[in-house]
């Protein structure tokens, strides 16, 4: 493992992935979400972007007009900015990895290769570089040039079909999981790698795509029609296998989700104060679902006679789960979250008034530290770790190989007059 330390934090020793560095040259989503994972579990991410900024900085949100998008997924980081398709550019990006024991990028297929930055090009240097390829279709099959993004990902691999009310137009899901899925498989490709190099047998490519992580997550689907031969259809919030298990109205119009299990079933029905163990229809797990329909009627007759937390408590103290329905603010304001540091309200931190953290708790995992970087903020730092010198760096600068801060070009400004 390489021994590069990054700016503050404890000491690498005590971090999952201390001492680890890690070179981003990734944009969009699901490459900067597998390596902020990295960099939450304690490695030093080293962002690599474009000398004018990745394209994500220019989408801004809200009246502020702020890269929120971007800061969120990029914190924790440092930045290089630097331009890749000059032939010094390209040779800055070899030296950095040579320094690191990741490689992270999500360009199209190939793409990398023509700059002679692939895996096959860096590994005779780099043996033991662990090198993560993410795309929309993997890096081979019939569509492995054919772009692809999360809602292409979802659709290919059959979620649209199964999302959303029967009935209605397909849905996707309201959150990137193909993104973020793949970002995740990515960062668990690279954790079981760095294993292998650990054990001095040499690194390895990467190859995860957003259509395999939608197909993989099929598995109740995949179940249902090779089970009964039909092609499984949308059930709202409803479950492919159990039943009752999907959202309800209540009397004072919010929303809560049960998902009650044949360990459960009594005590659900305690709590609803109905009695259907002489009902033919919904004796068993398989019996409930089939019935689903009629069942999900009576419960919604029930759940319609009192308010949803005068139920969520009843069927809590009874051990159903259950849960309420939150919209986006509920959930940033939730007391549980709250507790778990899920979304640090620390302005002078951040940069924001909320960001988002990393699910993963631990004594070795730091989480969010930081806020985003700047454009090519390390960039003169970065530089000098690989040895080079004022008067190239200015050359470098000056023809836009790589950019950097205003405050550190005029450090180099005033080193160079110096000398």
């Amino acid at each position: 493992m390489s021994h590069a330390s990054g700016p503050g934090g404890s000491s690498a020793g005590a971090r999952f992935l201390g001492g680890v560095r890690v070179l981003d040259i990734t944009g969009a989503l699901a490459g900067p979400y597998c390596t902020t994972i990295l960099s939450d579990l304690g490695a030093e991410v080293i962002k690599v972007e474009p000398v004018e900024g990745d394209s994500l900085r220019r989408r801004l949100v809200g009246p502020e007009q702020r890269p929120l998008p971007f800061d969120l997924i990029h914190r924790n980081k440092r930045s290089i900015a630097v331009d890749i398709k000059t032939d010094r550019g390209r040779d800055l990006v070899r030296a950095l990895a040579m320094r690191s024991d990741v490689l992270v990028e999500n360009f199209r297929v190939g793409a990398l290769a023509r700059q002679g930055l692939s895996y096959d090009d860096l590994k005779g240097d780099c043996p033991d570089l662990v090198y993560c390829s993410i795309s929309g279709f993997g890096q081979f099959g019939p569509m492995r040039d054919a772009k692809g993004i999360d809602l292409v990902a979802q659709a290919y691999g059959g979620l649209l079909s199964v999302t959303g009310s029967p009935g209605e137009a397909p849905a996707k899901a309201g959150y990137p999981i193909g993104d973020l899925g793949t970002g995740m498989w990515g960062a668990i490709g690279v954790l079981a790698a760095l294993l292998r190099v650990r054990a001095g047998l040499g690194g390895s490519h990467i190859d995860v795509s957003l259509a395999d992580t939608i197909a993989g997550w099929s598995l109740w689907e995949v179940a249902d029609f090779v089970g009964t031969g039909e092609a499984p259809a949308p059930l709202g919030t409803a479950h492919r296998l159990v039943a009752p298990y999907e959202a309800f109205t209540c009397g004072d119009g919010a929303m809560l989700v049960i998902g009650v299990t044949e360990r459960s079933w009594k005590a659900f029905c305690a709590v609803l104060g109905i009695d259907l163990s002489g009902d033919a229809r919904y004796d068993g797990e398989y019996a409930r679902f089939v019935n689903r329909e009629q069942l999900a009627e009576l419960l919604q007759a029930r759940f319609s006679t009192a308010p949803r937390d005068f139920w969520i408590d009843r069927l809590r103290e009874a051990g159903v789960p259950c849960g309420p329905v939150n919209d986006i603010p509920q959930m940033l304001n939730d007391p549980q979250y709250a507790a778990r540091d899920m979304f640090p309200s620390d302005v002078e931190r951040f940069g924001h008034r909320r960001i988002v953290n990393t699910p993963l708790i631990a004594d070795g995992a730091p989480r969010a530290q930081r806020r985003a970087p700047g454009i090519g903020q390390d960039t003169i730092a970065l530089l000098r770790e690989l040895g080079i010198g004022v008067q190239e760096i200015k050359a470098l600068l000056r023809d836009q190989v790589v950019g950097g801060a205003a405050e550190a070009l005029s450090t180099v400004d005033s080193e160079a007059g110096a000398g």
